[in-house]
């Protein structure tokens, strides 16, 4: 008697067989100014996909920027708000993250990156900077690591001799709050973050900015792989008709740090991060650890 394989006998089931439903949405975005900070400023963004929807949008901020990489990745999360940074070195090891829009904020579509020190300090200038507790974010943080380490670099600062220290902070607010607190000299950090901080009972006139490290494109919102290209679309809609042009829109982007709405995601943008990433990398500063400044072209430490 001829054997038929168990396979073939089901294959009409199997080839008509069909994802579960999707039930809710996980929102996921870094910590960019601290895990409960972060998330009462976009609570609002995500109570208005879920009454679009029509299902539970389920807000998730991950304790690191890569955690955010590996979760989107992994299809833990939905919808990623990825900074520019993450976004290219996410899209590397996964080309099927669809990037579907990226905000505005502050009239702007990008946004300026600082190094940050205290007025009254001694190291409130840029030649006066070697020596320092130096701070960056986050190893996948712009406008926190790659665009500040690119300008010194340019500059002919040694990280691995010129500063006292190095550290990642993990978040913008920390970052300040370390700042304010004598434990570090000098932070990386973006101009959001200063408004936050000012927001969040630190003196800000105390600051100064030391100096002006680039121009950022914003923030990359991106659909896991294999999510539903329907509601993807329906996600998508919903972002880029969301602004402050409206009373609703004013509402519920009023705690996100300036966020005047979306415009439809273009992968072109983030090229000059990709370019810049090239700069930075822990084989041209051979006297730091690679866990602590990492090769971003590696699967390294996060």
């Amino acid at each position: 008697m001829r054997t038929i394989p168990l396979w073939l006998l089901l294959w009409p089931v199997l080839a008509g067989a069909q994802a579960p439903p999707q039930s809710e949405i996980v929102f996921g975005m870094t910590p960019v100014v601290g895990p409960e900070h972060t998330r009462q400023r976009f609570s609002r963004v995500a109570e208005y996909l879920s009454e679009q929807l029509g299902m539970p949008v389920r807000l998730v901020v991950t304790s690191s920027y890569g955690e955010l990489i590996d979760k989107t990745i992994a299809g833990e999360v939905d919808l990623a708000k990825l900074s520019p940074l993450a976004y290219v070195r996410a899209r590397r090891k996964n080309p099927d993250i669809r990037l579907i829009a990226s905000h505005v904020a502050a009239g702007s579509v990008n946004y300026s990156s600082y190094l940050i020190a205290l007025a009254s300090g001694p190291f409130a200038s840029l030649d006066r900077i070697r020596g320092a507790r130096l701070c960056f974010v986050d190893p996948d943080s712009t406008s926190g690591f790659l665009f500040p380490a690119d300008y010194l670099q340019r500059r002919s600062f040694d990280l691995g001799k010129d500063f006292q220290s190095i550290s990642f902070g993990g978040d913008h607010r920390a970052c300040l709050e370390g700042l304010f607190a004598g434990r570090y000299d000098l932070v990386a950090t973006w101009a959001g973050a200063i408004r936050d901080a000012r927001s969040g009972g630190m003196d800000a006139g105390e600051l100064v900015i030391v100096a002006k490290t680039g121009r950022i494109p914003y923030d990359a919102y991106c659909l896991r792989p294999g999510f539903n290209e329907g509601l993807g679309r329906r996600l998508k809609a919903i972002l880029l008709d969301l602004n402050t042009l409206t009373r609703t829109g004013r509402h519920v982007l009023a705690p996100t740090l300036g966020i005047n709405g979306w415009v439809e995601g273009d992968d072109r943008i983030y090229d000059g991060i990709r370019n810049v990433e090239q700069n930075v990398r822990s084989d041209r500063f051979p006297d730091i650890r690679p866990a602590t400044l990492p090769d971003p072209t590696q699967d390294g430490p996060r």
